[in-house]
């Protein structure tokens, strides 16, 4: 059998170890770069901060605005009103949300998908959320219950053929327990939040006009800052999506459907990011998802016979 061998000094060799110093000299240049923006971002003025995450993004908090005498969605901007829904949901006293959504990617002419559904009932203090991912390489349920500064996690019993969203059957162990510290640092935002972007006057680049619906309701797109307001949807997306590294986002839009007392009806999310999941990577992955509120027929019942046993204030 004919063994080839090269030498460091063929052309073949040469180029690569060129290309090699090329790159290397690249991600040195990136590096900078990041920690460039990231100082900016840090020192910007903000509402408050938490300490930088292990992925160096800076992570910054929401912000919250009651709704003023006068105000109109049509002349405020896409902060102010964001900033009012956020206050409003956050005071609202029964609420659900439904949401579903789909990732698509195609790897060397092979598609893979993979299907989200997310359920929140909100009553009195007490959330339960149910988040649930379905594809070819990752499978998950998990419910979780937040209380004040707490968050109990539990999953699901059996195989994924039994998951049927809400009435999915729980394990009855012990929950895992979170402080609201410790469960930002590995899964990020409380569910209590409009969404797991952080949205404020340092983490929003832009938006559109608010639209009059004509039936009582406005429609308005935010574009968050991908790196200032990504942080804590990164952390949720390598725990709970179990990605090998961070994804890398491109483009991310929130459209959000809300009437005149800036009571949120639905949000849907668009999103382009690049990911590496075991054999996947990615640079075109795109995820859509769909989320409706309604209101008064929240159904927390678990937190009584279940979370409540390992809640302690």
């Amino acid at each position: 059998m004919k063994i080839l061998r090269f030498s460091f000094r063929t052309p073949t060799v040469k180029i690569l170890r060129f290309s090699f110093l090329l790159l290397l000299a690249a991600l040195l240049l990136l590096s900078g770069c990041e920690k460039s923006a990231e100082a900016v971002a840090t020192e910007a003025p903000l509402r408050g901060e938490y300490p930088e995450t292990d992925h160096g993004t800076p992570v910054f908090v929401n912000a919250v605005c009651a709704p003023q005498e006068g105000d109109d969605p049509l002349t405020l901007s896409g902060v102010e009103n964001v900033l009012r829904i956020s206050y409003v949901l956050q005071h609202e006293e029964n609420y659900s949300l439904e949401g579903h959504g789909t990732v698509k990617t195609k790897v060397a002419f092979i598609s893979y998908s993979q299907d989200v559904e997310v359920y929140k009932d909100y009553r009195l203090g007490v959330l339960l959320e149910v988040d649930i991912t379905e594809s070819t390489v990752k499978n998950d349920a998990w419910q979780t219950c937040y209380v004040e500064d707490t968050a109990m996690l539990r999953g699901a019993a059996n195989g994924k053929s039994t998951w049927d969203g809400r009435n999915t059957e729980w394990k009855d162990r012990d929950p895992d327990l979170f402080s609201r510290e410790d469960y930002r640092k590995k899964y990020g935002l409380f569910g209590f939040e409009l969404t797991n972007y952080v949205l404020n006057e340092d983490t929003v680049d832009s938006w559109t006009d608010a639209a009059d619906n004509g039936d009582g309701t406005y429609t308005q797109t935010i574009y968050p800052n991908l790196t200032a307001a990504t942080g804590d949807v990164i952390r949720r997306m390598r725990t709970m999506g179990g990605l090998d590294k961070d994804p890398v986002f491109k483009e991310a839009a929130i459209t959000l459907t809300f009437d005149a007392n800036w009571r949120i009806l639905s949000i849907h999310l668009d999103e382009t990011y690049s990911i590496k999941l075991g054999v996947i990577k990615s640079d075109g992955c795109r995820a859509e998802t769909d989320y409706v509120y309604t209101y008064g027929n929240a159904d927390i019942s678990d937190y009584s016979r279940f979370f409540a046993w390992y809640f302690e204030e």
